[in-house]
């Protein structure tokens, strides 16, 4: 009966082996999200930030009314004056108020 349950298990174990992300799998997820801050009368201001989680600082001044993702990933922005605004995918999020954005993090999809 011992056996029974030990052959039984097998297959399960081997799947759930199987299931884990491998290194390369991971890697392959990490790229750099495209990230779009715009302002007030057209300015604006591009960034190539990474996307597994760690925090990064946003060192331009300008005051910030939105925000743009290219996709692949959900980003975090925090402001000056203590605005948070999140960006999920490829859209576009409004800050409220303007304010210029200080630090920010994203993490892959």
């Amino acid at each position: 009966m011992k056996s029974f349950a030990i052959f039984a298990l097998l297959p399960f174990l081997a799947a759930l082996v199987h299931a884990a992300p491998t290194p390369a799998a991971v890697e392959a997820r990490q790229f750099q999200a495209q990230i779009t801050f715009f302002g007030a009368a057209g300015a604006s201001f591009f960034m190539s930030v990474p996307t597994d989680g760690s925090g990064f600082t946003i060192s331009n001044p300008l005051s910030i009314s939105k925000i743009s993702s290219e996709g692949g990933a959900s980003c975090s922005f925090f402001g000056i004056d203590g605005s948070s605004t999140t960006v999920v995918g490829a859209n576009t999020a409004d800050v409220g108020p303007p304010q210029t954005q200080t630090s920010g993090s994203c993490l892959a999809l």
